[in-house]
């Protein structure tokens, strides 16, 4: 299977449980040690404000959209489903899909406000970061399914050093942006990491399941 059984999966999905409850926690109390991490980090990514950087995180966060997200992994499972990767396909649609429910429904338990001086299009709560959150969760399947499937290091190494500084600027982005504060930016790459090891889990007890019983899927890789 693309997603083999690792027993060390259970150990990663409880630290990054126990870290994901820790931020949100912290985030609920409105502790001090958060205020001032995220003064310090706010004061350091907005000290610069040129008019070019404003233009390139605009432009990279309306480029990790969450709706822009869905539409590619949909994309991605198109061409994984045409290459015999059904099972996969599905699972990638299922697992962005599925992070993304999970950071709305966190938000609305937390009900964290947006920074002041956000812009008017980012509506809602601020925690976790909807589009951090999405931007994760699609890096994460491009690294766990389509990774392995490339024969080619160096084109992985690209692909992995790529997907790495897309999300950094992400992040940084919504926090230049004044969309949300750097402890939801952490929280949600925190959930982000612990739904994708759920998701993982899932994947190596079901997947089998579905390609045996499922007709639609039946001759899919997995």
């Amino acid at each position: 299977m693309i997603i083999d059984k690792d027993l060390t999966r259970y150990v990663k999905l409880v630290l990054a449980a126990i870290l994901s409850g820790a931020v949100t926690i912290f985030v609920v109390i409105n502790s001090g040690y958060l205020q001032f991490l995220d003064s310090a980090i706010i004061g350091s990514v907005q000290k610069d404000q040129s008019g070019w950087l404003n233009g390139l995180y605009t432009f990279i966060t309306n480029l990790a959209s969450p709706k822009i997200g869905i539409i590619w992994v949909l994309i991605m499972a198109f061409f994984l489903w045409g290459t015999k990767y059904k099972v996969p396909a599905i699972w990638a649609i299922c697992t962005l899909i599925g992070g993304d429910a999970v950071g709305y429904i966190i938000k609305h338990l937390v009900q964290r406000p947006r920074p002041i001086f956000h812009l008017a299009h980012d509506t809602g709560f601020s925690f976790p970061s909807g589009h951090v959150l999405n931007t994760f969760l699609l890096i994460g399947i491009i690294w766990v399914i389509v990774l392995p499937i490339i024969k080619s290091r160096k084109k992985v190494l690209i692909i992995q050093i790529c997907t790495i500084i897309f999300m950094i600027l992400v992040m940084l982005s919504r926090i230049y942006l004044n969309a949300h504060y750097p402890t939801d930016t952490i929280g949600a790459v925190c959930f982000g990491y612990t739904w994708l090891q759920v998701g993982q889990l899932l994947y190596v007890y079901f997947a089998p399941i579905i390609k045996n019983n499922v007709k639609l899927v039946n001759h899919s890789y997995i």
